[in-house]
């Protein structure tokens, strides 16, 4: 089935049901053993038996969850952050997002407590766009992706010392695609996030 070939609403709701590469109860997962056990993280190296009997051995990074926002201005604009990421030793321009990390917090209370602390700014609507995983390959990641809307500014709520030096950023659309295509923004929840607004509208 090619691009052209999808209805104007979207793939049919079985497309990835029918397709057998979707999901295999054939491969049995036979323990982990752990790696690491850190404050956000567990790596492990996590046991398999394929459909063959063969046995083999797959490294995963188990995470707690996390969410982000797309915080939009009445005029189109997306109101982004500007950190610095220690893997990466750079500032990079994000949507505001962070883990699920505390106790009994839903995936939107999240997304309000994470838009304040970041950008100082609170949603009159929060709206959920879906998950998206980060790397399946290796991680568990998964990120719930919002919408906010009706934005109203006020006091942000640092926690943390990347925070404490983090900055906003607004950029209108055309300004937002110049730097993805420039190479210049290439945190993936962002992008992706941007784009499934779109794709609402």
């Amino acid at each position: 089935m090619s691009r052209n070939d999808l209805p104007e609403n979207g793939p049919p709701a079985n497309l990835l049901s029918s397709n057998p590469m979707s999901s295999n109860p054939m491969f049995e997962n036979t323990g982990e053993t752990v790696r690491y056990q850190g404050r956000m993280v567990k790596m492990s190296t996590m046991h398999w038996q394929g459909p063959d009997g063969e046995r083999f051995d797959r490294d995963c990074v188990t995470h707690p969850g996390a969410v982000a926002v797309v915080p939009v201005l009445d005029d189109g604009s997306v109101v982004l952050v500007q950190q610095f990421r220690t893997p990466l030793c750079a500032d990079m321009l994000e949507l505001p997002a962070g883990i699920m990390d505390k106790p009994g917090e839903t995936a939107i209370d999240a997304a309000a407590r994470e838009l304040l602390e970041e950008t100082g700014y609170v949603a009159e609507e929060l709206i959920e766009l879906g998950v998206i995983h980060t790397a399946p390959g290796w991680s568990t990641e998964k990120i719930t992706m919002f919408l906010g809307r009706g934005l109203r500014a006020e006091e942000r709520a640092v926690d943390g010392i990347e925070e404490q030096y983090m900055s906003t950023v607004i950029l209108g659309p055309d300004q937002f695609d110049v730097l993805m295509n420039a190479g210049e923004l290439t945190d993936a929840k962002t992008v992706l996030g941007v784009l499934m607004v779109r794709a609402r509208t």
